[in-house]
């Protein structure tokens, strides 16, 4: 296995919404993440954003195979927002009055950060501006 690569909820919407102008390019990063054999990361609270963006009922189903998908491969690890990821990711909120980062991103980063991940699946600028090198530009 490759280092791991931790997979953002904009990454998993371009690749099931052929409409994304994104949507070729996320294929083309998951495609090679794929023939790598890359270990893909991604945390519960992704899984929430992406339930909570395709909640509508044309999109449930959707949804559900998807998250299914994520919660069932072998290749794809799911990290538990535990106590302390949840400390540390609220006092990172709370310091960065100058960004716009999302709580779940926040989460997000401070998971990168505890498994030593430097790129995001995900084309969020949210991630460069922490300091993390973006997969899809």
């Amino acid at each position: 296995m490759k280092k791991p690569v931790f997979v953002d909820t904009a990454a998993w919407l371009a690749l099931i919404n052929k409409s994304d102008i994104l949507h070729e390019k996320a294929k083309k990063v998951r495609d090679r993440l794929l023939k790598n054999d890359s270990q893909l990361l991604v945390t519960d609270y992704v899984i929430v954003e992406i339930a909570n963006a395709l909640s509508k009922r044309q999109f449930r189903s959707t949804a559900i195979q998807l998250i299914t998908f994520i919660q069932t491969s072998k290749s794809i690890q799911i990290v538990d927002i535990d106590k302390e990821i949840y400390s540390k990711s609220w006092e990172l909120y709370c310091s960065r009055h100058d960004k716009e980062w999302s709580f779940t991103d926040c989460t997000s980063f401070m998971v990168m950060k505890r498994n030593g991940i430097t790129e995001a699946f995900t084309s969020d600028r949210h991630f460069e501006q922490a300091g993390f090198t973006l997969l899809i530009k």
